[in-house]
């Protein structure tokens, strides 16, 4: 029997249909990714948080064998190596341990106990012994510590004189604000014993050493993460009255100093033809802060030239807060006209600031002129500045910046007018001009 077959039948797909495979297909690899990125994070988490309690339980026991260690000895030898007290523990140690590296600090300084008075009010002070075990290690987020503290005691229970003089440091900010957990380091290799050791300031800002060994010649340093450094300073052929000097600890006295850091800024440099304003990348520029750590010659505490690479931008990092002023050398066949801001520019802490500085061709005599309303007050552009005399008589506009420049002058006095819209006209027969002129400020 002869059976029809019927030919098969070609199903076609809706194309809004195969729209909605595809946008399926994309939503569901999305959901999946967004499922495995979490589940990868809180493997790595996991991983975090067990690797970091295996190292913090390594720590833990390091920490606890020095200080169950340091309960071991006699109250008279409990003190570091350079330290103060002085003994024959090291402050800094490096160990191993579980497969971690660590870095084991031990400090023991002596303490002033305020139940029965403090110094000078007390005469033995050295009430006591305080000890800190340190001990620190590098996880993926950085650095992390942890620490014991004890406290030790004579076996008498009885306070006794101890020998030297005492060593406090304070430290401040630029406001003269308390700055606390600021690192100080105090160093003295003539000393006997000798004195090396490091340590952070109380909430009060302050570090205080009693029992530092007589001596002359105490280095100090202080500085803390993101902040400026200051210290005190030897005498030397090139700094023979160092501003402030090493300290002289005397037997029985109190010797102090206060030293100031604060936030580091930045300073960006950009420098330009003055005429028409082209960059220029080939000039160095010196910069100088206005702090110095010597006198009689002065010495200046940031001194440094910058730039001249090719590149018209300089970035210079790093910078503490100071009043800094810029020159060019006139080597470089260039004169500093005007800077914007005027100079010296008070850097504030922490500030991040872009300058531009406009360069024009060297000449032997030359006046920047600045116009303000007053002392300290608004700069004022746009003002007409006229200089004349000796033959030379040119009228030039301050910048936007308050700033003009004249150049091509010879070295001898000239006369000088100002005038801006609501300022009364500002005139002078006495305008000196010399081999160095400095900016001449005008008031309105």
């Amino acid at each position: 029997m002869y059976r029809m077959r019927c030919p098969p039948r070609l199903v076609r797909t809706h194309p809004d249909e195969a729209g909605v495979t595809l946008i399926d297909t994309v939503v569901g690899t999305a959901l999946l990714l967004s499922v495995f990125v979490g589940v990868a994070g809180a493997f790595q988490l996991s991983i975090d948080v067990v690797t970091n309690n295996k190292a913090r339980a390594g720590a833990i026991a390091l920490s606890n064998e020095r200080m169950e260690y340091l309960r071991s000895l006699t109250y008279a030898s409990l003190g570091t190596s350079g330290g103060v007290p002085s003994g024959s523990l090291e402050q800094e140690e490096s160990l191993a341990f579980n497969g971690v590296s660590y870095t084991r600090r031990t400090l023991i300084l002596y303490a002033d106990d305020p139940k029965d008075g403090v110094s000078p009010a007390d005469a033995n002070p050295a009430d006591y012994k305080a000890a800190r075990v340190g001990v620190s290690w590098l996880s993926r987020t950085g650095e992390r510590e942890m620490a014991l503290v004890s406290r030790f005691e004579p076996a008498s229970g009885l306070e006794s004189s101890v020998s030297g003089g005492t060593l406090s440091i304070t430290v401040v900010s630029s406001e003269s604000e308390s700055v606390a957990n600021a690192q100080v380091t105090v160093t003295n290799a003539d000393a006997s014993p000798q004195v090396q050791v490091t340590t952070y300031t109380n909430t009060s800002g302050t570090v205080t050493l009693l029992g530092t060994p007589a001596a002359s010649d105490y280095s100090v340093s202080v500085t803390k993460s993101g902040y400026s450094t200051a210290q005190t300073y030897d005498s030397s052929e090139q700094n023979p009255n160092p501003s402030p000097a090493n300290l002289t600890v005397t037997s029985g006295q109190t010797t102090t100093q206060t030293l100031s850091i604060d936030v580091l800024g930045t300073l960006t440099l950009i420098t330009k033809k003055y005429s028409d304003g082209e960059a220029i990348g080939t000039v160095p520029v010196t910069i100088r802060g206005a702090k110095t750590i010597g006198t009689n010659p002065t010495v200046y505490k940031y001194s440094a030239t910058k730039g001249g690479s090719g590149s018209a931008t300089t970035t210079v990092s790093s910078l503490e807060w100071d009043s800094y002023t810029f020159e060019v050398d006139d080597a470089t066949g260039y004169d500093l006209a005007t800077v914007c801001a005027p100079q010296p520019y008070a850097l504030a802490p922490g500030e991040s600031a872009m300058l531009t500085l406009h360069l024009t061709p060297h000449t032997t005599h030359s006046l920047p002129v600045i116009v303000r309303a007053d002392a300290g007050s608004a700069l004022i552009g746009g003002a007409s500045v006229r200089l004349y005399g000796n033959g030379y008589d040119e009228t030039q506009a301050t910048d936007e910046c308050g700033q003009t420049f004249f150049s091509g002058l010879s070295e001898a006095t000239y006369s000088m007018s100002v005038d801006a819209s609501g300022y009364a006209t500002f005139t002078s027969s006495s305008v000196p001009v010399g081999t160095t002129t400095a900016q001449y400020q005008v008031q309105l």
